[in-house]
């Protein structure tokens, strides 16, 4: 049940009648810190029943992954990054975002866009644990930074990131609940648009997670696929965040 004001309205109503559609995104895609802590430190009568302790950070982390609307690879990769305790809590963090995903669809009120989202979040944080870990001589954070630029890969010429690209589809194409109309739905779209060509699949995917206004209004960084990014390559006409594309070495001149 959600919450409205003195008009009827609820905060994603509002938000999206101002033309704040990212506000909407976020709105909509938020998962509770409880629903996190009930699969990470589940209890009976009040007391924790793990044989395990977690830190705080841990639900924090995973909190900031299922709670967030962006799901682009390389957004994940860098939250991967940055949590120097990725690989070492791996089995939990995939566990307990697994269980959210799960519950999406076995309830009474099931919910197939969150249910994608989180699977993509899910796979993701597989592929880039994987990676890792075939790659013992580096830290997790080098490991996986390695990754994000195998994946974005840029040749001259090319229109979309076509690793990426593929990527992406992979992805929703590993979707284990084949039945979902919104699932059918995405991949017909996926198959009208070829490899490597506009428009993108992650335009798809963003397209059918949060509406098309936010795809027209919009600009979404080329790297990670943040919305909001400002700067614009004069050369390439891609938009990006100089910090990003510096470390990633690519060729548009923020």
């Amino acid at each position: 049940m959600y919450s409205v004001n003195s008009i009827g309205k609820t905060a994603s109503e509002l938000a999206a009648f101002v033309g704040h559609h990212e506000c909407v995104a976020v709105i909509n895609n938020h998962i509770s810190v409880e629903l996190i802590e009930e699969f990470l430190r589940p209890k009976i009568n009040g007391e924790y029943v793990g044989g395990e302790e977690y830190p705080d950070e841990l639900a924090t982390f995973i909190h900031s992954l299922c709670g967030s609307h962006e799901v682009h690879p390389v957004k994940i990769i860098f939250r991967f990054s940055k949590y120097p305790d990725s690989i070492t809590y791996k089995k939990k963090i995939l566990y307990v975002i697994d269980r959210i995903f799960e519950r999406q669809l076995r309830c009474k009120e099931s919910n197939e866009i969150m249910s994608l989202k989180l699977w993509l979040i899910l796979f993701f944080m597989r592929e880039t644990a994987k990676y890792v870990e075939s790659n013992p001589g580096k830290s997790p954070e080098e490991a996986s930074l390695q990754y994000a630029r195998m994946i974005s890969a840029w040749n001259e010429g090319d229109v979309v990131r076509r690793p990426l690209d593929i990527l992406l589809r992979n992805a929703v194409v590993a979707f284990p609940y084949k039945h979902s109309l919104f699932y059918d739905t995405l991949v017909k779209s996926l198959n009208k648009s070829p490899v490597g060509q506009r428009p993108s699949a992650y335009e798809y995917i963003v397209q059918s997670l949060f509406g098309q206004r936010i795809v027209a209004v919009c600009q979404f960084c080329s790297v990670c696929g943040h919305p909001g990014a400002k700067k614009r390559c004069p050369q390439y006409n891609f938009y990006g965040f100089r910090e990003e594309n510096r470390l990633f070495g690519t060729i548009f001149a923020l």
